[in-house]
């Protein structure tokens, strides 16, 4: 069985404080779009759990094999499952590559294993690996809050002309670890994402990647997540 795990560009983001579990608290539109990355699930002996395509992430860090290990302790399922990805969304790109292939495996892993949990049991579970896999699971354009535990369907915020969507990913790796670092109070308000001027600061690339994109005529160009990639809509 495959499935798709889609990448996500995040409409908007504000960072509206810290928590007092040290994350911080966002409210953002989340959007997937077509990019994405291929899935597959065989089956493997009892309690095996083995992932390809993710070269050089090893398995505590590689968060589509965290999801199926939760799955199996949340259920007591000791299926085992043989998962190949094949990977299309760029690493600290700001696409939620490792987010939504996470949130592929919990979604297809609980078909694949039958195990019948509902949205909401999936979506808490991803909560427990990372801020944007409730997202993921969870589909479509929502509004994300808190530190990303908090979904609902976003049907008051205007569709985007997708047809006119030019996404573009400079050549950095962008760590959301520094990112949120070097964030500062005066950043929020200097755009749609709170999280832009950090990333600037760091990465020129990103600085540069966003005037690109206005040179050739884009409009509302944004950064996505924590970068490095970078959005507008043709005119």
């Amino acid at each position: 069985m495959t499935v798709e795990a889609h990448a996500k560009i995040n409409l908007t983001l504000e960072v509206l404080g810290t928590r007092p579990d040290g994350y911080h608290e966002l409210r953002s539109v989340v959007a997937p779009i077509p990019l994405h990355d291929d899935v597959t699930f065989a089956d493997a002996e009892d309690g095996v759990v083995a992932v390809e395509g993710c070269d050089g992430v090893p398995a505590e860090k590689n968060l589509a094999y965290r999801a199926a290990r939760l799955l199996q302790d949340a259920t007591g399922c000791r299926k085992g499952v043989r998962i190949a990805i094949a990977k299309r969304i760029p690493m600290g790109a700001g696409l939620g590559g490792g987010s939504a292939d996470a949130a592929a495996v919990l979604t297809g892993l609980n078909r694949f294993w039958n195990l019948g949990l509902s949205a909401d049991r999936l979506m808490a579970l991803g909560a427990e690996i990372g801020s944007d896999v409730p997202a993921l699971v969870h589909g479509g354009m929502v509004l994300m809050e808190g530190r990303g535990e908090k979904v609902t369907a976003c049907a008051d915020y205007p569709t985007p002309a997708w047809e006119k969507l030019v996404v573009y990913t400079p050549p950095v790796f962008s760590s959301t670890a520094r990112v949120y670092g070097d964030f500062r109070d005066a950043d929020r308000g200097a755009g749609k994402n709170d999280l832009q001027p950090a990333a600037c600061r760091l990465y020129p690339e990103i600085r540069d990647a966003l005037a690109k994109l206005e040179a050739e005529g884009c409009r509302d160009v944004m950064m996505s997540g924590s970068g490095s990639t970078v959005f507008g809509w043709r005119a």
